[in-house]
């Protein structure tokens, strides 16, 4: 049986009208229970926390895929940052910035142990590493109040980055806090 193409499937759907389209989703959420359980997901409560909490054992099993993670293709990096992407689509931005944190934190050692060796081997990985952070300083400096929640997080996160300025990096959030704490 030949499959269809996603836009094949899409032209398909155009043509039925919103009951017609419920009763088919009905249809395959009784009679598929791979369907009933992303659909069960999907509508639950906690759906994104629990996705969030996948998407950040997905970058954990990237480090794992050898026994010493710094010795491992440069790729992790821009698979990790794929990662992340995932998580930009969380109705929830605490979510999304928790794994992105997540994803510097946990990468930040293999960055300060072999950067040297990444900017002349795989300097495109480095700068997709670099984006991501470059994401969250945005961040906290147009939306402090966000990060609160993840303040913890945060403060890891930049203890274990890697950037020759740290100790500026590290005030210039402090003050952010404070500025948030003032405003909430």
């Amino acid at each position: 049986m030949k499959k269809m193409k996603v836009s094949e499937l899409r032209a398909e759907l155009k043509q039925f009208d919103q009951n017609e389209l419920i009763e088919l989703i009905v249809g395959l959420y009784k009679q598929h229970a791979d369907v009933k359980t992303t659909l069960n997901r999907y509508f639950s409560e906690g759906f994104e926390a629990e996705e969030m909490l996948r998407l950040i054992k997905e970058i954990v099993r990237l480090g794992d895929k050898g026994t010493n993670r710094f010795l491992m293709n440069f790729n992790m990096l821009r698979e990790g940052a794929a990662i992340v992407k995932e998580a930009e689509r969380f109705t929830d931005p605490v979510l999304t910035e928790r794994v992105r944190i997540f994803y510097l934190t946990y990468f930040g050692g293999y960055v300060a142990e072999v950067g040297q060796l990444l900017e002349t081997q795989a300097p495109r990985e480095l700068e997709v590493f670099f984006t991501q952070f470059e994401k969250i300083m945005r961040c906290v400096q147009e939306n402090p109040g966000l990060l609160l929640p993840l303040e913890g997080e945060v403060g890891e996160m930049l203890e274990e980055f890697p950037i020759e300025r740290k100790k500026e990096t590290i005030a210039f959030w402090n003050r952010q806090k404070e500025l948030a704490k003032q405003q909430y």
